[in-house]
């Protein structure tokens, strides 16, 4: 008996500490390059031809000031913000409740 407490002690411990997976806004810099589908600006002088290499920002005034500071080689590629959504995943504390739905991570 003191086992299967124990056994249920840990895993309701377990899914208390879980936390919650949520889209949360990120915002990127597009850009048209000749011979990529897609591409995104990753750093002031270089490109990426994938979402995961993109640079990120948490809001879209830091994206603009990221794209003022770009290369002429990079102003030509008609760089553009956009707002993406990315999972990020939320650990409720003891002061707080996460009350979206979601994928436990």
């Amino acid at each position: 008996m003191r086992v299967m407490l124990a056994a249920l002690f840990l895993s309701v411990a377990g899914l208390v500490q879980a936390g919650v997976l949520v889209n949360s806004p990120a915002w990127v810099v597009a850009l048209r390059c000749d011979g990529y589908q897609q591409c995104y600006a990753s750093s002031n002088g270089s490109y990426t031809g994938n979402l995961s290499g993109a640079r990120r920002f948490s809001d879209p005034t830091q994206a603009e000031r990221f794209v003022r500071s770009f290369t002429s080689s990079i102003r030509d590629k008609s760089p553009q913000i956009q707002q993406i959504n990315e999972p990020v995943c939320v650990q409720p504390d003891a002061t707080s409740k996460v009350h979206e739905t979601g994928q436990r991570c």
